[in-house]
């Protein structure tokens, strides 16, 4: 409780006096439940250094990136006076990759891990160098070898096409998947894949489906020497941008959803919007009506709706034609049906 006193086992005092300068106070602390001062306080009752601050100076911080780029974590540690704990924790919050791998690489492992980067999976060049996938990431890191799929420049992958073309992951594995874009799987581990795809087929792609992106988020010669076709494109866009890459208003996203709720498909509202189809069911399912289908009103439900509405609630009509009471309400609103004129009966 707040305010007493903490009281340490036998166990934990020893963990404490055992591991001091080894672990930092603050990571003990967390794993007793007690306050830092409170493991700060057993640490000088057994006559031990009290801990130094735990700001880093700028200087601490310049060293430790130096040091870090061929020295092993636990060395930097002992160098700067430092627990290896808090080496770990401050290169992880500068994004920092530590060695922790004491092995030293020879230039024919460097050489064979250059070499298949990109072509075998993680775990199987780890296998084979008898090395661990963490001492395999951190060695691609430090040789630049960058991300699996980039070791081979002529492949992209879904993140790059989403950043290039300014569209999202979901519409490219899905929608543009589905009228044929050519992804390649490619597995990195047992539990990790990733999809990528060639640059002449991405490009044959946005060829054919010019419809489907803007060419205002494509960076000047991004992927080489842009062909005419996409020249034409670009002065296109610059003139008038796809209607689905328009920005919604606040009253567009309302009058969509509403009009969804009465029963509007895809297509109705995207007359309604000047939109595309497309363009509308992107955005009700990242508003969370994904995979809603819409529910067309007929004719006599419509005339029962207006013969009942002023004597039966909306619960009752409802429930007489399977509908929720929002979306009898709804449909009452765009009819322009009204209870005020509702007869009192007594």
């Amino acid at each position: 409780m707040r305010g007493q006193k903490f009281e340490f086992t036998s166990e934990q005092i020893k963990y404490i006096v055992d591991n001091w300068g080894k672990i930092s106070a603050h990571s003990m602390k967390n794993m007793f439940g007690c306050s830092w001062y409170a493991v700060v306080s057993i640490a000088k009752k057994y006559n031990l250094d009290p801990p130094e601050s735990n700001r880093w100076t700028e200087e601490e911080n310049e060293l430790l990136k130096k040091l870090a780029a061929d020295t092993h974590y636990e060395d930097i540690a002992e160098s700067m006076h430092k627990s290896p704990n808090a080496i770990y924790l401050r290169a992880k919050r500068l994004g920092i990759t530590l060695i922790q791998d004491r092995r030293s690489w020879s230039i024919e492992e460097e050489n064979y891990l250059i070499e298949h980067w990109g072509v075998d999976a993680i775990e199987k060049i780890a296998k084979d160098m008898q090395r661990s996938i963490y001492s395999i990431r951190v060695k691609a890191t430090r040789l630049g070898l960058g991300h699996m799929c980039k070791a081979n420049t002529e492949q992209l992958t879904v993140a790059d096409i989403s950043y290039y073309l300014g569209v999202s992951h979901e519409r490219i594995t899905e929608t543009w998947k589905n009228y044929g874009l050519k992804l390649k799987k490619k597995k990195v581990t047992k539990k990790y894949s990733y999809y990528c795809i060639s640059i002449e087929d991405l490009m044959e792609f946005l060829k054919t489906h010019q419809d489907l992106w803007n060419a205002n988020y494509l960076e000047l010669n991004i992927f080489g020497i842009e062909p005419d076709w996409l020249t034409a494109k670009r002065r296109k866009d610059a003139l008038n941008p796809p209607i689905e890459y328009r920005p919604w208003t606040n009253d567009e996203i309302k009058l969509a959803t509403d009009l969804l709720k009465i029963g509007y498909d895809y297509e109705l509202i995207a007359e309604r919007l000047h939109r595309t189809p497309g363009s509308v069911a992107y955005k009700l399912r990242s508003l969370g009506y994904s995979y809603r289908l819409s529910k067309y009103w007929k004719g006599t439900e419509i005339k029962y709706l207006k013969e009942h509405y002023e004597d039966m609630t909306n619960e009752e009509i409802a429930d007489h034609l399977n509908r929720s009471s929002k979306a009898i309400e709804s449909k009452a609103g765009e009819l322009g049906v009204s209870k005020l004129t509702r007869k009192k009966k007594f």
